[in-house]
């Protein structure tokens, strides 16, 4: 069975993003951000946390990477270089940061990005890598398997949510990486060389997923084996319902945030 018709610069998947920000994303460490920070947003998506960061740093440089070209295209679009000159978007492998030299970075962030990580304790060895020492690390990965809200509560909803989270798990991803990055940046480095770890939780809101269940994604969905014509439809009808919900839906998870600092 295969899976990997998702594309991370596909429309649906762009969508999912939502208004992710640095204010919604990243008030677990903004207030340690100095005006002069080197930063890497790794699995920057679309751009908008890196601009955001950027601005928190306008004396530093914050760059962007991701593994898919289309997204860092569009990243390049709507933040151009001269409108933004303190922030570069670039094509980057998170499991590969070669291109970076040891030592590079004040800041290394990443936001949602481990769940999709086969090897995330290697993904980590390179942040401890290209991190500074005194600079750190932020991280903040969502628990999808703890749902903390889903208004209106419909039972196709969970259904399309639990085969979702399977999926994942087939795909060699971490469903719960957010309770899993404390550990894995351990293992990585961070914490045995005298830095500290700062670990908390947060909720976090998600858009619906109607873009996932319908026209080409939903085909697509059939044809890889994730899902039946008759389960699609069901799913499809649940998300329509939660979107007429209008200003009183929710779909909720729960996130785990970490700050590592490397030892000096």
């Amino acid at each position: 069975m295969a899976y990997n018709y998702v594309k991370g610069d596909d429309k649906a998947v762009t969508d999912l993003y939502g208004d992710r920000t640095a204010n919604s994303s990243c008030a677990y460490f903004t207030r340690y951000v100095a005006k002069t920070a080197k930063i890497l947003d790794v699995g920057c998506g679309p751009g908008r946390i890196t601009a955001d960061l950027a601005q928190l740093a306008p004396d530093g440089h914050t760059t962007g990477i991701d593994n898919s070209e289309g997204i860092i295209d569009q990243a390049k679009a709507s933040f151009p270089h001269s409108s933004n000159p303190n922030v570069t978007f670039a094509v980057g492998d998170a499991n590969n940061l070669s291109q970076f030299a040891d030592n590079s970075f004040d800041i290394v962030h990443a936001h949602q990005l481990l769940v999709h990580m086969t090897d995330p304790v290697a993904v980590f060895k390179e942040f401890y890598r290209i991190c500074k020492p005194g600079g750190f690390l932020a991280s903040r990965e969502s628990n999808p398997s703890i749902l903390l809200a889903l208004n209106p509560d419909l039972p196709s909803i969970r259904e399309y949510w639990a085969r979702t989270n399977a999926v994942m798990k087939k795909m060699s991803s971490n469903p719960d990486a957010g309770s899993k990055i404390e550990a894995w940046a351990k293992e990585a480095g961070f914490g045995v060389d005298g830095g500290e770890i700062l670990a908390s939780k947060s909720p976090m809101s998600m858009p619906g997923h109607l873009g996932m269940v319908t026209g080409e994604k939903a085909e697509q969905a059939i044809k890889y084996g994730m899902a039946t014509k008759e389960e699609i439809d069901v799913w499809a009808a649940g998300w329509e319902e939660w979107e007429r919900a209008g200003e009183d839906k929710q779909f909720m998870l729960e996130c785990g945030e970490i700050i590592c600092w490397k030892g000096t």
